[in-house]
C-alpha cells in the first residue's frame, strides 16, 4: 500500500489520506509522524473473521529544487487476526518506499494557485514475506492537481501501483482516484496576526485491484471495486500541522469471500525545518 504523504506550505491545509502537488521550497525538509489502525471483520457460515491492522508510518520529505521534491517512508507494522478461536499476531518493520514528485505546471493568481505533478517510486521489500510485506519490489506513479485559494483546498490525484512477483506470490495491480477538500472553518477572516488555522476535511477515494496470483493461479477471493470516504478535522500552524480522520467504506464490491474493511482511524503531525 503506498502510504499518503505529501505536503503544503503550512499556511494551508494539506489532505489527510489524499496527495496533493503543493510544493516544498528548496532544502525544505519535513518529517511526517503518522498513525493508521484498520478493522476488518465478517463472518463466513458463522464463523468471525477479523483482522486489526495498526501502522506508524515515518515519512521524510526534502525539496531538491522548488520544483523536484523526494521522500522516503518507513512504516512499523503491528497485525493481528482471528478466525474462529484461532487468533495470531505479526510485528516488525513493514515494506518502505522512495520516491519523488515533480512540479511540471504552475499558474499563480491573487489568493490562488494551480499545480500540476506527477510522482513515481518504487516500493522495497523490507517487510517480512506474507507477514508484514509482500516480499516484492513494486512500482508506482501517479498524476496530481491542486487548486488552493486562502479558504479552501481541492486536491485530486490518479494512481496506478504495479506489483511484482515474490515467492510464487503476486498482490494485483491497483488504479486509485482520489480527492480531497479542505474548507477554512476559523478563523473566518485572515489577518497579519493569524498565525493558526482549523480546517475541516472531506476526501473520496475510489480503487479498483485486480485479483492476486499464487503459484502463476489467479485467487478469486481478491482483488474488486471500493469507495472510502474520510472526514476529518485539521489543525495547522506556520511550522506543524496536526489531523485526524475515519475513513469508512462506502461501496465494497470485494471478489469472493475477500475479507472487506469496515474503517480506518488515521491521525499525524507533520513539521517543517
Amino acid at each position: 500500500m503506498l502510504v499518503q504523504c505529501f505536503w503544503v506550505s503550512a499556511s494551508y491545509a494539506a489532505p489527510i489520506a489524499t496527495n496533493t502537488a503543493l510544493p516544498l521550497s528548496t532544502d525544505e525538509v519535513i518529517i511526517r509522524q503518522q498513525f493508521v489502525l484498520t478493522r476488518s471483520s465478517d463472518r463466513i457460515s458463522g464463523t468471525v473473521r477479523g483482522v486489526d491492522r495498526f501502522e506508524s508510518r515515518t515519512v521524510l520529505g526534502y525539496g531538491v529544487t522548488s520544483k523536484l521534491a523526494v521522500f522516503g517512508v518507513l512504516p512499523i507494522v503491528d497485525v493481528s487476526s482471528e478466525f474462529g478461536s484461532i487468533n495470531a499476531s505479526e510485528f516488525g518493520l513493514g515494506d518502505a518506499a522512495l520516491f519523488a514528485r515533480y512540479e511540471v505546471f504552475r499558474s499563480d493568481q491573487a489568493g490562488r494557485t494551480i499545480r500540476i505533478s506527477p510522482y513515481a517510486g518504487v516500493r522495497m521489500p523490507t517487510g517480512r514475506d506474507g507477514k508484514t510485506g509482500d516480499g516484492s519490489v513494486d512500482i508506482f506513479g501517479g498524476l496530481i492537481a491542486t487548486i488552493a485559494s486562502t479558504q479552501w483546498v481541492l486536491d485530486s490525484q490518479l494512481r496506478y501501483d504495479f506489483n511484482r512477483e515474490a515467492e510464487g506470490f503476486q498482490r494485483g495491480d491497483s488504479t486509485i482516484i482520489e480527492t480531497s477538500f479542505q474548507y477554512r472553518l476559523s478563523p473566518g477572516k485572515v489577518t497579519q496576526e493569524t498565525n493558526a488555522f482549523v480546517f475541516g476535511v472531506l476526501e473520496l477515494s475510489a480503487s479498483h485491484s485486480d485479483r492476486n496470483r499464487l503459484g502463476g493461479v489467479s485467487d478469486p477471493n481478491s482483488g474488486g471495486f471500493q469507495l472510502f470516504l474520510t472526514p476529518g478535522l485539521q489543525y495547522s500552524t506556520r511550522r506543524w500541522i496536526a489531523d485526524f480522520g475515519v475513513k469508512v467504506p462506502i461501496i465494497n464490491d470485494l471478489n469472493g469471500s475477500a475479507l472487506e474493511p469496515d474503517y480506518s482511524v488515521m491521525a499525524s503531525i507533520r513539521v517543517n525545518f
